[in-house]
């Protein structure tokens, strides 16, 4: 392979990760390495993002104390039915951040969007020179690529064992055809197996008839993880309650007279085949979470109690508590030591250990040969193959 050709398969294999990235991004509704935007508000000076334009997006932790001038993605509440939203903070208020799309007249708290809370931030917008770093129209091959997998979830949907792909269940649907296709690995290497290892000199001669064993095992590890993190990402995050410091107490919970407390209970129940764990923290000043750790057996439910804070100022405060769901593939002391040091850490532990089991399985059971497929009518014309296809249906 020279220079021109190994450079042009590294670009291609760069922009392939960067769209599978993307991908996994949208189905655990936080931005990986890219983000984009689906609306103009952001399309004028000084970010001029127009639709279906990328951006690279940075973690919180990493980014550091975000303020006025950076272009965030948040979790909106209200604006346009809630989900991420990329917009400019533009104010910073003692309830939280001021947003704005730079394309916009108005700000987002101008109409029913609250104060944006730090722990709404998901992502950062990097900024080389005081400007955005966009990456032109990359969003759209991402829109593209979802549009077709629904309109093959559509397709089918009809299939007996398939109806989960039309009420948009992709996680489940991709596990399963993960599944199936390491079953496929399997049964193809048990029957047959031996047909596909041969000398070096055949393999010149029949490489466009085989299959790499590798991009299999990479396809199966894909469908399998990204719906595994999502499980783990998608429900976790963190619960904001607005609570009123008031002068009289109330039969209202979330209206505490000012310097009492009120204390509710917080329950995670262990539901589906595979087990889970839970971790819930303080996510803000004025909360106290009396056991962090919920270990429920499956099917049970397990509590803590939760105990909110008013301080003795009068006023609304947000109250925020957050919760990190585990599949439980590792002891849960592990989990919760990892998930100490940061969340992802903890969720990308687990994710080796099933990208472990699943490549030992496979490699042991398959090999990392090529698959190879008998195909006698490689040498003859189009011509010959329409005659012969004609002969077997006479």
């Amino acid at each position: 392979m020279n220079l021109r050709s190994a450079a042009g398969s590294g670009a291609t294999a760069v922009l392939v990760l960067l769209v599978v990235a993307m991908l996994i991004g949208q189905q655990l509704g936080q931005p990986i390495v890219l983000g984009f935007v689906l609306t103009g508000s952001m399309n004028a000076q000084p970010a001029e993002m127009s639709p279906g334009d990328g951006f690279i997006a940075v973690p919180p932790a990493i980014a550091g104390d975000v303020g006025e001038g950076d272009v965030v993605t948040f979790e909106a509440q209200q604006l346009q039915g809630g989900g991420l939203t990329t917009h400019r903070i533009v104010d910073e208020t003692d309830q939280g951040y001021v947003t704005r799309g730079d394309a916009n007249p108005f700000t987002d708290q101008d109409g029913p969007e609250p104060p944006v809370q730090e722990s709404q931030i998901v992502a950062v917008a990097l900024e080389l020179g005081g400007e955005v770093v966009v990456i032109p129209r990359i969003g759209q091959v991402v829109l593209a690529l979802q549009a077709g997998f629904a309109a093959a979830a559509s397709a089918l949907s009809g299939i007996p064992g398939l109806g989960g792909l039309a009420e948009g269940n992709a996680g489940s649907s991709m596990v399963l055809v993960g599944i199936l296709l390491l079953a496929y690995s399997l049964l193809a290497e048990g029957i047959g197996g031996t047909n596909r290892r041969s000398k070096r000199g055949d393999r010149s001669r029949d490489r466009r008839s085989e299959m790499s064993s590798v991009l299999i095992l990479a396809v199966i590890l894909l469908l399998i993880t990204v719906p595994a993190t999502a499980s783990m990402v998608v429900p976790s995050g963190t619960n904001d309650i607005t609570i009123v410091s008031s002068q009289t107490p109330s039969s209202d919970p979330t209206v505490i007279e000012r310097g009492g407390s009120v204390e509710y209970s917080y329950n995670f129940t262990n539901e589906g085949f595979i087990p889970r764990i839970a971790t819930v923290n303080a996510a803000s000043t004025g909360v106290d979470v009396a056991d962090a750790s919920l270990v429920p057996a499956r099917g049970e439910t397990a509590s803590t109690a939760v105990t909110l804070h008013a301080p003795e100022e009068t006023g609304a405060y947000v109250r925020s508590v957050s919760e990190w769901q585990y599949v439980q593939f590792l002891p849960a002391s592990v989990i919760f030591s990892l998930h100490a040091v940061h969340p992802y850490l903890a969720v990308a532990a687990i994710d080796a250990v099933i990208v472990a089991v699943v490549t030992l399985v496979y490699v042991i059971s398959v090999g990392l040969s090529p698959f190879r497929f008998r195909d006698r009518g490689r040498e003859l014309s189009f011509s010959d193959r329409v005659r012969r296809t004609i002969r077997r249906w006479r």
